[in-house]
């Protein structure tokens, strides 16, 4: 008796595998393990990704490319502007260009000092990167504007460098304050009120630009990102689109501003694009039923043509239905939203059908837009937003723009590959370094050196120069 049950024990799995429905499951649960090792090995870098490494993801790649070419590109500058270079070489001491008599984009920095070593050169990478590279049509179209965010402007170690007066067309501390905003940021610094300080010097470098030049764009950047190489040809392209080429629907408002930078973090399955996922178990009961169904019509046709080789008995059907359809679902969840090469989900794979050559790469994002670290703004647009932070006074800049928008159906847009890269983990608002970690563009450190290069080249060709020319009153 038991030899004989040894034996049933030990010819189960044959007898289990000569069951059609086991050999389905078998080979679908083969490919379904091919498919997730798959993930692990190349699918890690969207935060929504079930494969997510965050041992990896954060590490420098293209940006520690672009910081080698813009401390490249300060120490050469420094060494022009004093004359420091090698024996026997000339020192030309001849400042880089600067802004043209009619710039179309007026850049503006506030940078303050932060108490951190890793902090040292924060400033210099962003300028650096910013304007390392550029073509003479580039940097003749931008003005940039720099603002020490200390009283005591002294206080911070770039201040009288010889880069930045060569760099910068302009740069200075706070000018022309009445004494009750001295005596306001004086509170603000020593209180370290982040919040009020931080909306007051977001308005003065936004008045600043506005009052000091006629850019019909301005733009407001932290100190702590990093540029593409094409982020100014790029951007132009894609301002381009939206003052000539945009059709805004009929009572549409105005477009408010143009974001060079966001995070993947705030654009998950809870976003847009995002229905399947939030209505998961109806999405799998779907894939269940629509997969019976399938298999269903299938067998019938089978036995419609005399039967063949495959036959689908009720035990694989059900088999296949509710289990392994399901089970591929998942799969697909599980690759993250940003990996998935379909309209509407990814910003880096299968781009929406509204982000092609035409529109400068520029696609809406009216929600989940995060942060200020590199934001242009549409001039006209502005007044209404100043008068609506001067009004509020204190709280966190972006969340109050945000709230703006909604309140007046501003539009809001983006370019859908980053041009901007936060790499600061040294928070100036006093963030906790895993908050500040977080906002970080995924796929930016993907991008290779020479591909960002041609792109370059290509992109500055397809800017019509001459029409932001005129749009600045030249």
């Amino acid at each position: 008796m038991r030899l004989s049950t040894a034996q049933g024990l030990a010819s189960l799995p044959r007898r289990l595998l000569a069951l059609p429905a086991a050999r389905a499951l078998l080979a679908c649960g083969l490919i379904w393990l091919l498919a997730f090792a798959y993930g692990k090995v190349f699918l890690w870098r969207d935060p929504h990704s079930a494969y997510f490494s965050s041992d990896s993801v954060y590490d420098l790649g293209y940006s520690a490319a672009r910081q080698k070419q813009a401390r490249d590109f300060i120490a050469r500058v420094t060494r022009d502007v004093t004359g420091q270079n090698a024996p026997g070489m000339l020192a030309p001491r001849k400042a880089p260009q600067k802004a043209g008599d009619t710039p179309a984009l007026c850049a503006a920095f506030v940078t303050v000092r932060r108490d951190s070593e890793a902090a040292r050169l924060y400033l210099a990478d962003a300028m650096g990167s910013m304007l390392e590279g550029l073509d003479v049509r580039e940097r003749a179209a931008l003005n940039v504007s720099l603002v020490f965010g200390n009283l005591d402007p002294a206080r911070h170690p770039d201040w009288g460098a010889p880069w930045v007066g060569a760099l910068a067309d302009r740069a200075e501390g706070y000018t022309r304050l009445t004494d009750l905003e001295r005596a306001g940021l004086q509170y603000a610094e020593d209180a370290r009120d982040l919040q009020l300080k931080g909306v007051f010097d977001y308005l003065y470098v936004l008045e600043r630009c506005l009052e000091e030049t006629a850019a019909p764009f301005i733009a407001v950047f932290e100190d702590d990102v990093v540029f593409a190489a094409d982020w100014m040809a790029r951007t132009m392209r894609g301002l381009q689109y939206l003052v000539r080429d945009y059709k805004p629907a009929e009572g549409e408002k105005d477009w408010l501003y143009l974001r060079l930078f966001y995070t993947e973090t705030h654009l998950g399955w809870l976003t847009e694009g995002g229905w399947w996922y939030n209505h998961l178990p109806l999405t799998l009961a779907m894939a269940a039923s629509g997969t019976a169904m399938l298999l269903l019509v299938f067998r019938y046709l089978v036995r419609c043509g005399g039967g063949g080789p495959l036959r689908l008995d009720w035990l694989t059907i059900a088999v296949i239905s509710l289990l392994v359809a399901p089970g591929f679902t998942m799969l697909v969840f599980m690759a993250g939203k940003h990996n998935l090469p379909l309209p509407g989900y990814s910003l880096h794979h299968g781009l929406p059908e509204a982000v092609n050559a035409a529109s400068g790469g520029v696609m809406p994002m009216d929600q989940s837009g995060c942060c200020t670290q590199a934001l242009v703004f549409h001039r006209p647009a502005l007044p209404e937003l100043i008068k609506y932070l001067r009004g509020r006074q204190r709280g966190q800049t972006d969340s109050m723009i945000e709230e703006y928008c909604d309140a007046t159906g501003a539009r809001r847009f983006a370019l859908a590959e980053q041009a901007v890269q936060h790499v600061g983990l040294v928070s100036s608002r006093g963030m906790a370094a895993k908050d500040t970690q977080s906002v970080w563009a995924f796929w930016f450190e993907a991008s290779q050196p020479a591909e960002v290069e041609r792109r370059h080249r290509v992109t500055v060709e397809e800017v019509d120069w001459g029409m932001f020319d005129k749009m600045s009153g030249g």
